[in-house]
């Protein structure tokens, strides 16, 4: 279990009860995604870099923990992280490099591994353990890495000496993520990279990905959608910046809202480049009205009458899935959502995951191989949600919780692998959590 995961708030599990429409608000968390893209840019610069306000969780402290096992200094705090770049001069792990639940740790460090001596060793929890990684090990291989690895999942041994660079192709039809850790690495190849990305379906994080590259001084291009060209030898600079907010952890506030006919607002929730921002386009084809201030900050409001129902593509925000889904149970009519293979290799098949909880408590759901029907409307009940280890069937299925009385959430310190902070946060808009979670929400130490 990695330092700073807190044991669950009371127990096993976390009674939700309604408490009337939610009104307040909130300070969303930093996001996960862009801390990890940066402390590994970071960890490559020549010079030492600062990160104002990271986000202290499961996932980065993963990534801070792997990162200091190849030689980098890492100085972690909720105000700052410090970084000692190493101008991509990396060190041979002592040990195993564990990633504990965290895909982009697992999978930024993979292709991390190209840059230093000796066989290096990755490994995760078991939920990690199943999810892919072989098509990124492929690339690796065709990198001239010597890759052995549990059919194509870790734990994984990787050796090389250097990234050659080069022309290269991969498949991110499981996930971008693949696409973001060869490009992370790509300034320090020996020769310019030029990478095709195959069947790229959420495609702003790699976007995410070039944006932050390009402001610590990496030399990349994008050819079209899916082909990206990096100079060799244009090596990260020091760079101080803020990490913004994390839309993805907003998305959860502002469901809270249109669930419960209520408002919140995101004050920290401003223009980014992070694909789950759009959900609350589609909240407002359920009915929201969504306000964004010129000085930054969001405000999501339930609109009048019942949730409606809406026919979405998820391809491009599959984190979302579990929010809509369980909006979806509470609006009547049918909503069809389509796009979802990705989310079937999360941190668990979330596809099947969120069917099999919202049957449990009166929805009408069907799945496919990349779709979920939901015939919302009918009256649902109270029983245990079982989280599977996934902090976004924590997240969501308490917000059915602050409508639908009598829903518990089991082993909701899992929250802690994004947002710490999340029973707090709901307990501070009205929702009446018990037991009543610490005023911090979590225990999290760097």
């Amino acid at each position: 279990m990695l330092p700073g995961r807190p044991i669950d708030p009371g127990g096993s599990a976390l009674a939700i009860e309604p408490a009337g429409p939610v009104s307040g608000t909130v300070v969303a968390p930093a996001s996960k995604s862009v801390t990890n893209r940066l402390l590994v840019i970071a960890a490559l610069a020549t010079g030492t870099s600062r990160l104002g306000r990271p986000l202290l969780s499961d996932d980065t402290l993963a990534m801070a923990a792997g990162l200091r096992l190849f030689g980098v200094r890492i100085d972690l705090s909720a105000e700052a992280a410090s970084v000692a770049g190493t101008g991509g001069v990396l060190e041979r792990p002592s040990g195993v490099v564990g990633a504990g639940l965290s895909g982009t740790t697992m999978r930024f460090l993979a292709a991390l591994s190209l840059l230093a001596p000796g066989p290096v060793t990755l490994d995760g929890e078991a939920p990690l353990r199943r999810r892919p990684l072989g098509p990124l090990l492929d690339v690796l291989l065709e990198a001239g890495a010597e890759v052995h690895s549990a059919d194509g999942h870790a734990p994984v041994v990787i050796k090389a000496a250097g990234f050659a660079g080069g022309r290269l192709v991969v498949d991110a039809r499981a996930s971008s993520q693949f696409a973001t850790a060869l490009l992370l690495v790509a300034p320090y190849a020996h020769h310019d990279v030029e990478l095709a990305v195959e069947n790229l379906g959420a495609g702003g994080y790699v976007e995410m990905t070039l944006d932050s590259m390009s402001r610590f001084g990496a030399a990349v291009e994008r050819r079209g959608d899916d082909r990206f060209a990096v100079t060799a030898g244009a090596h990260y600079r020091p760079h101080d910046e803020v990490v913004e907010y994390d839309a993805s952890a907003a998305a959860h506030l502002f469901s809270l809202a249109l669930a419960t006919g209520g408002e919140v607002t995101v004050s920290n929730a401003a223009a980014t480049l992070q694909p789950d921002a759009s959900i609350v386009e589609l909240f407002g084809q359920m009915g929201a009205e969504v306000t964004q201030a010129p000085g930054g900050g969001t405000t999501v409001r339930a609109g009048q009458g019942q949730l409606r129902p809406v026919s979405a593509d998820l391809s491009k925000t599959p984190d979302q899935l579990p929010s809509v889904a369980v909006l979806a149970a509470l609006a009547s009519g049918v909503t069809s959502l389509r796009g979802l293979s990705v989310a079937r290799g999360h941190e668990t098949d979330r596809v099947e995951a969120v069917a099999s909880e919202l049957a449990k408590l009166g929805a009408d759901v069907e799945t496919s191989a990349e779709a979920m029907v939901i015939r919302g409307g009918r009256p649902l009940h109270g029983g245990v949600v079982e989280t599977y280890d996934d902090h976004r069937m924590a997240m969501a299925f308490s917000v059915l919780g602050a409508v639908v009385p009598g829903v518990s959430i089991a082993s909701p310190g899992c929250v802690a692998k994004t947002y710490p902070g999340w029973w707090a946060d709901l307990a501070s808009l009205g929702v009446g959590v018990r037991p009543p979670p610490t005023a911090q929400g979590t225990s999290a130490t760097p």
